[in-house]
């Protein structure tokens, strides 16, 4: 409004007028004041102190300005609210305005003006028209409901047109105006999705989930965020979570119903390639499908026994103790997770032998018992490990254990009379013959039909003086292999100029091959009692056990194969052999050595 400016004449303005215009106004807005002043000094210049026209009303049918400024407000106002009313919005804005410019201090002015702005939806000048409004007025916290609201619409608009940046600042701003209203922060990390602004998009769903725990609707939002960015897994915790809150929640459901089937699409995808033999393809199937069911214990088991076949074992065993947790104790997949898992120990020690990591091998085979004391490949497996580290005589007890939880294995028996026969040669070469001697024979007992054991019996019966127990055991090497060229220097320090024809004939030879038959007959893998008689070519039709078991021989083993799970063996009798020969050269040409350095 403007301000009139008087300009008095030099002089005019003495004595008590000119104090009281030098006297400072008072209140904020001191124009009306001021005026007043004027006026009344202007009366007294004109009338002095006469008062007859100074009450004097006015001429009939004339309104005073002030009475004209309020029709003229309220016709503005009224005229805007039919324009408002009647849907002309830009003509409600422009009556509005007017009444705005002839009464600026009207609060009911702006509101009515932002309301016309909205359905023009001119958002920001709506905003602003309730922002003066809320300066003017008491009542505040309205005016901060609507403005929120307005500005939410503003951002709803612009996310529709995908003009996600400024859509976001208006749903900044309308939060920051009403921080309780979680639509709005909502709102905001569907813009910070849009823009790929993950960090910040997942920082506020944890914060309202920080708030809100309970709500299954977050859990469902962030769970559509990670399925969004490929986090499968996640995606399933925060479904599974959303369905704990609310079993019947729909988009839940629709959601888990999702990721169910691509796991199994997944899974059989990998179980295809799996049977052409591409291993690592079936792998990455199999992978996504755990990443989109991560609390299926079979998805583990199948991974983890691609992971054996691939000899990955670290991660099978990972897996195997996956599906251990995830799987029902006493059930169908918790016996199948067992079995597997000792394979795979099994086997990742059969490995650690092969590279030679014996003691490795033994650990891996330590754990695997620890879950199964029954399975007799496991003792067989560490006791192959433990010979190959000279421990013979914990390797002695794994066999004879193997052996209790299969008494009719031959093959253990062979092992056993093996491990024994070397445990004797080394008490032999210690000076200790009876303690030789009960190894050979504990060695003869685990396989009679072996001629070496009684030879090397004979050479430590020798040295004990016990004559003709040594006769009857070179006897029975003559029985057994008639052309072992070892036995003839023994059988000359024994039987002095005697011809083996009559060596073979004596009551020495008849006791011999009745302990032997007797022994034979009674070992548990022999059907039928073997005959022994003299000459050689009698024996000609005899099985050789050094070479090869005969075909009844092998029945029962492999039956008892079947009826069992097979573990892969860390070595084979052969290599055991082998290995053994191999020592004991070793340990000749050391003694030779010696002999040669002391000469």
């Amino acid at each position: 409004m403007a301000v009139a400016v008087v300009q008095a004449e030099p002089g005019q303005l003495q004595g008590n007028e000119g104090l009281e215009m030098k006297m400072e106004p008072k209140g904020l807005f001191s124009t009306a004041v001021f005026k007043e002043k004027l006026r009344e000094i202007s009366l007294r210049r004109i009338f002095g102190s006469s008062q007859i026209l100074r009450n004097l009303e006015d001429p009939s049918g004339v309104k005073s300005p002030k009475v004209i400024l309020q029709n003229k407000i309220k016709e503005h106002c009224q005229r805007g609210k039919e324009f408002f009313s009647q849907g002309e919005w830009e003509k409600a804005v422009i009556c509005y305005s007017k009444a705005i410019n002839l009464d600026p201090q009207q609060v009911e002015f702006y509101v009515q003006k932002a309301e016309a702005f909205l359905q023009l939806c001119d958002f920001q000048s709506a905003v602003l028209n309730l922002r003066k409004a809320y300066t003017l007025s008491s009542a505040k916290e309205e005016y901060i409901v609507r403005m929120a609201f307005i500005l939410y619409l503003q951002s709803q608009c612009l996310l529709d047109q995908e003009v996600y940046w400024d859509a976001l600042d208006s749903f900044i701003r309308a939060s920051e105006l009403q921080p309780k209203n979680s639509v709005y922060r909502r709102k905001s990390i569907t813009c910070l999705a849009a823009l790929n602004r993950f960090s910040d998009c997942f920082r506020l769903v944890n914060e309202e989930l920080a708030q809100d725990s309970k709500n299954p609707d977050l859990y469902i939002l962030r769970a559509r965020l990670h399925e969004q960015f490929c986090q499968a897994t996640l995606c399933y915790q925060d479904v599974q979570e959303a369905i704990a809150l609310q079993p019947q929640h729909k988009e839940a459901r629709i959601l888990m119903q999702r990721l169910l089937k691509r796991a199994q699409k997944a899974k059989n995808q990998a179980i295809n390639k799996a049977l052409k033999g591409n291993l690592k393809d079936a792998l990455l199937r199999i992978t996504f499908a755990i990443e989109n069911n991560p609390f299926d214990a079979g998805y583990f088991i199948f991974r983890g026994t691609l992971h054996r076949r691939l000899k990955d074992f670290n991660a099978a065993i990972d897996d195997y103790i996956k599906a251990a947790e995830l799987c029902e104790e006493g059930g169908a997949e918790a016996m199948e997770v067992q079995q597997q898992l000792l394979l795979t120990y099994n086997d990742f020690a059969v490995h650690c032998y092969s590279k030679g990591s014996f003691e490795e091998a033994v650990m891996l085979l330590n754990k695997a018992l620890k879950g199964e004391k029954n399975e007799k490949g496991l003792y067989v497996n560490r006791g192959d490990c433990l010979f190959r580290l000279g421990e013979l005589t914990f390797a002695l007890a794994d066999y004879q254990q193997a052996l209790e939880l299969s008494p009719t294995d031959f093959s253990l028996r062979r092992r056993v009379g093996m491990l024994l026969d070397e445990l004797g040669l080394q008490e032999h070469k210690q000076r200790k013959y009876q303690r030789a001697v009960y190894c050979f024979s504990g060695a003869i007992e685990s396989n009679p039909r072996e001629s070496h054991y009684y030879l090397h019996r004979a050479k430590s019966r020798l040295f004990l003086q016990d004559v003709m127990s040594a006769k009857e055991d070179v006897i029975t090497v003559l029985l057994l292999d008639p052309e072992n060229e070892a036995v003839l220097p023994v059988v000359t320090s024994l039987f002095p100029g005697q011809p083996i024809q009559d060596i073979m004939s004596s009551k020495t030879a008849e006791v011999a091959k009745a302990i032997l038959e007797r022994k034979i007959q009674t070992c548990p893998y022999f059907n039928s009692p073997a005959k022994f008689k003299w000459p050689p070519r009698a024996l000609e039709d005899e099985p050789k056990e050094q070479s090869a078991p005969t075909e009844e021989l092998q029945q029962p083993q492999s039956a008892q194969q079947n009826s069992e799970s097979v573990l892969r063996p860390c070595a084979t009798e052969h290599e055991l052999y082998k290995q053994i020969d191999s020592s004991r050269r070793n340990v000749s040409k050391v003694s030779e050595a010696v002999l040669e350095a002391k000469q």
